[in-house]
């Protein structure tokens, strides 16, 4: 039978499948994955963050940039640097704005000492955070994520342990860091772009606590 020839049922001869050029396939299929496509394309990857000043920023490289160099991994840039208060994933447009009606909450200003560095083995992250939780960080944690979850999200099923990733594809080191203090004033919505050359984190919007 020859490529334009039909069966005797007057359908396309079994085993040969429908490719994206072939005039007999299905326009709803076609449509479907462009529906698909364009949905995808316009989902973000987001989280809700503590974003330190340039001050701060340079505070946190140079306290930590010796137990950086020793964990031999791959430090995080230093306009990266910033601790997760909730994490969203890919979110649609609606669903993005549905998270940025939640804040603010007003927790006040409060401050943080950085002061222990740590070690996610499975992850292999270098990464530094405060000896003691500040009652108003955790109380902002808490107060966000009741609000996210009445907005329809589902909260991560993990104990909340603030830190800045310092490095990653890094060893564990037996180092102490000057302790750096930093006034959080601000909560940030920011969006993590993936990049040829690594990822880029990109403040969308923030409030004050």
């Amino acid at each position: 039978m020859s490529g334009g020839e039909r069966g005797r049922d007057g359908h396309e001869p079994a085993g040969r499948p429908a490719s994206p050029e072939d005039p007999e396939r299905p326009e709803s299929a076609e449509s479907a994955e462009s529906a698909q496509d364009e949905a995808a394309s316009r989902r973000r990857r987001v989280f809700f963050a503590l974003w330190p000043d340039e001050s701060t920023r340079g505070a946190i490289s140079r306290a930590s940039r010796k137990a950086v160099r020793l964990s031999g991994g791959r430090p995080t840039a230093k306009r990266n640097l910033h601790i997760t208060v909730a994490f969203l994933g890919h979110v649609d447009p609606d669903a993005l704005e549905r998270a940025a009606s939640v804040p603010p909450v007003e927790t006040g200003p409060f401050e943080l000492v950085l002061d222990r560095l740590g070690y996610f083995r499975e992850a292999r992250a270098l990464w530094l955070g405060p000896s003691e939780m500040p009652p108003a960080l955790a109380a902002l944690e808490q107060s966000l994520w009741d609000g996210l979850e009445q907005a329809g999200f589902e909260r991560e099923p993990r104990i909340y342990r603030p830190h800045l990733t310092l490095a990653r594809r890094a060893r564990g080191v037996d180092e102490t860091v000057p302790p750096v203090h930093w006034n959080a004033s601000a909560l940030t919505l920011v969006e993590s772009i993936a990049l040829p050359r690594g990822v880029h984190y990109e403040p969308l919007q923030d409030w004050p606590l």
